[in-house]
């Protein structure tokens, strides 16, 4: 990017066509455009609150408490956030699929259904709009974003052996949230990820001093649905302004009106914890 160009990435996507260019559309959008390390992270975090709501997928996550959701939060966290990335990077390249085979070895170890594998999915297609309507009141991406996400989340789920999907991004969020409304439901083991969650986020932008504010802030994010399955206690107006408050400015102001950022990765701010990063390190040791 040059001073010349400040919204070069807006630009690069209005040049882009939806349907042939879905993966360089996501990283523009959801890699330089949207993202930034705290919110990418906070945004992901809910994605991972609301599969834990689905009592199988929850089961799968704790483990007796000897998933990596409990143990590892921290590197759990970044593994998934680091496969994203090279997803955004390579797409369905060869290497994508070297990285979706790896992906698929790590899941191959648990009995998880197809039903499962696709409402995960469904969290990460559209949490991104739900979040934006609940966070601002209106979904703040254009229609070819919203196109080029599904797009790009079809073809993971193709290479990750996912089937019946639904046919487009309409049909996927109505999916999302009846599947959310019907399956919703109070496990310990939810509920013990949840706190794994809010202590990793905590931990991870807040010093010690402010982890039970960390805390709040994290729950802050969580709709009232999600809050009463969990049977977690409302925050405080406070808290739920204050970080509402910012992140309607954020979305709804501070994104439209600032240069876009130079070219990043999400894997340059997740791969920080790794020695010599390489995604081969990614999942259970």
């Amino acid at each position: 990017m040059s001073w010349r160009q400040p919204y070069w990435a807006r630009r690069r996507i209005a040049s882009l066509d939806a349907e042939r260019d879905y993966v360089e559309i996501n990283h523009l959008a959801f890699e330089v455009r949207y993202a930034s390390p705290v919110f990418t992270h906070a945004l992901f975090s809910i994605a991972f609150a609301r599969q834990a709501a689905i009592p199988s997928i929850a089961r799968t996550l704790y483990r007796d408490g000897k998933g990596a959701s409990i143990t590892a939060t921290r590197k759990r966290s970044n593994d998934t956030l680091l496969f994203f990335g090279e997803f955004f990077k390579h797409g369905n390249s060869e290497r994508g699929k070297q990285i979706a085979d790896q992906l698929n070895r790590i899941h191959s170890r648990f009995a998880i259904s197809n039903e499962d594998n696709l409402y995960t999915l469904a969290t990460l297609m559209c949490e991104p709009m739900r979040m934006s309507v609940f966070l601002t009141g209106r979904n703040i991406f254009q229609p070819k974003e919203i196109r080029a996400l599904y797009l790009f989340w079809y073809m993971i789920a193709e290479m990750l052996h996912i089937s019946d999907i639904p046919a487009d991004q309409d049909q996927m969020f109505e999916y999302y949230e009846q599947h959310s409304r019907e399956y919703f439901a109070y496990t310990y083991d939810g509920r013990q990820v949840v706190e794994s969650l809010a202590d990793e986020f905590a931990e991870r932008w807040y010093p010690p001093s402010m982890k039970a504010f960390g805390r709040q802030v994290y729950f802050s994010l969580f709709d009232d649905h999600l809050l009463e399955t969990f049977r977690i206690k409302r925050p405080s107006l406070f808290h739920r302004a204050l970080v509402r408050g910012h992140l309607w400015f954020y979305l709804r102001i501070w994104v439209r009106i600032k240069p876009d950022h130079a070219d990043r990765s999400i894997i340059d701010i997740f791969s920080r914890d790794y020695e010599q990063y390489e995604i081969s390190k990614a999942g259970p040791r």
